[in-house]
């Protein structure tokens, strides 16, 4: 099993992608299902294959069990060269979500 190690300073990019995209993306209430949602946009957004070096496909997250800021919540989606990841998504504001960590697992 490969782990992805993601600097520090892509992790603040990613981040801060993912607040952009999501500020823009989310106007309506924001619901576990929203954040849901949003996580598997995310993860296939141009954006974020710009800042990982790998485009994603066929996102899926679960639900977050809430909307509090610090919940994590998991998700999978396939690299350009068919390989498994899974990510763990964190809350980190309103319509924040951060990246923490993604492996591949196949």
């Amino acid at each position: 099993m490969k782990t992805m190690n993601i600097p520090r300073h892509r992790k603040i990019r990613i981040a801060f992608t993912a607040c952009i995209s999501l500020a823009m993306l989310a106007a309506c209430s924001t619901s576990p299902k929203n954040y849901k949602t949003e996580g598997e946009k995310f993860l296939e957004s141009e954006d974020l294959a710009k800042s990982a070096g790998y485009r994603y496909k066929y996102a899926l997250c679960d639900q977050p069990q809430s909307i509090q800021v610090g919940t994590q919540y998991a998700c999978i989606a396939t690299d350009n060269d068919d390989n498994s990841w899974e990510f763990i998504i964190e809350i980190t504001g309103d319509r924040e979500l951060t990246v923490v960590e993604g492996k591949v697992v196949k």
